[in-house]
C-alpha cells in the first residue's frame, strides 16, 4: 500500500469517527470553556497562516487546499459558538464543516501529484 493511500485511508476513518462521535466529543470539551477557547484559538490562527500560504500560488491544487482551510476555519468557528452558548445548530454545523473539510483533504490526498505538471498555474 502506498503512503498517499495509506494517509487517505487514515482520512477515512478520522472522518467516520467524527461522524459516529462527534456529537460526543463536542459536548465533552464544551466543559472545559477556557481550555477549548485557548487551543480553538491556537488551531484557529494555525488555519489562517496555513490559509495565507495556499493561496499564494495560484495553481488549482492551492485554491482547493484554501478552500479546504476555509471549511476547517469555519469549523473551528462554530466550534467556538458551541463552547460558549450550547445550541444545537452550532453542534451540527461544527460537524457538517468538519465532515465536508475532511472529505476536501481526502480528495486533495487523492489528486494527482502537482510534480507531475497535472495543475498548471492559472493564467490571466
Amino acid at each position: 500500500m502506498t503512503p498517499r493511500a495509506l494517509e487517505a485511508t487514515f482520512i477515512g476513518v478520522i472522518a467516520f469517527a467524527i461522524l459516529i462521535g462527534g456529537r460526543s466529543l463536542l459536548v465533552e470539551i464544551a466543559q472545559f470553556h477556557a481550555i477549548a477557547f485557548v487551543v480553538l484559538l491556537a488551531i484557529g490562527a494555525a488555519l489562517l497562516r496555513n490559509l495565507g500560504r495556499n493561496m499564494a500560488p495560484r495553481t488549482p491544487l492551492g485554491r482547493f487546499r484554501a478552500t479546504r482551510d476555509i471549511a476547517f476555519a469555519a469549523a473551528v468557528i462554530t466550534a467556538l459558538a458551541f463552547v460558549f452558548s450550547p445550541a444545537r445548530w452550532s453542534m451540527g454545523a461544527c460537524i457538517a464543516a468538519l465532515e465536508f473539510a475532511l472529505v476536501l483533504e481526502l480528495l486533495g490526498r487523492l489528486a494527482p501529484d502537482s510534480a507531475s505538471g497535472e495543475s498548471r498555474p492559472i493564467e490571466r
